[in-house]
């Protein structure tokens, strides 16, 4: 099952910015939580968090502007690693 990365709103007056970086690799596994990529807007520069734990899947490269709302990648929570007792 695949969980969407969204770019989650920032602001009333911002309907975009620019996907600076990613901080994970394509196909590396993430936790829940952990930061993933850089959303850079005219005011700030915010870390997004993993909706889920599993493997990355990015659809967006860095550089590109995106919407608010917009899907950037996603999450393949089936591939995630068997949590440890």
């Amino acid at each position: 099952m695949a969980v969407a990365i969204k770019v989650p709103s920032v602001g009333e007056s911002i309907s975009e910015g620019v996907l600076a970086c990613w901080l994970k690799k394509d196909g590396e596994t993430v936790k829940a939580d952990e930061p993933v990529f850089e959303l850079e807007t005219e005011k700030a520069t915010r870390e997004i968090p993993a909706p889920a734990a599993g493997v990355l899947r990015i659809k967006i490269k860095e550089g590109d502007t995106v919407a608010i709302g917009a899907v950037v990648g996603e999450i393949d929570a089936a591939a995630a690693p068997p949590k440890q007792a």
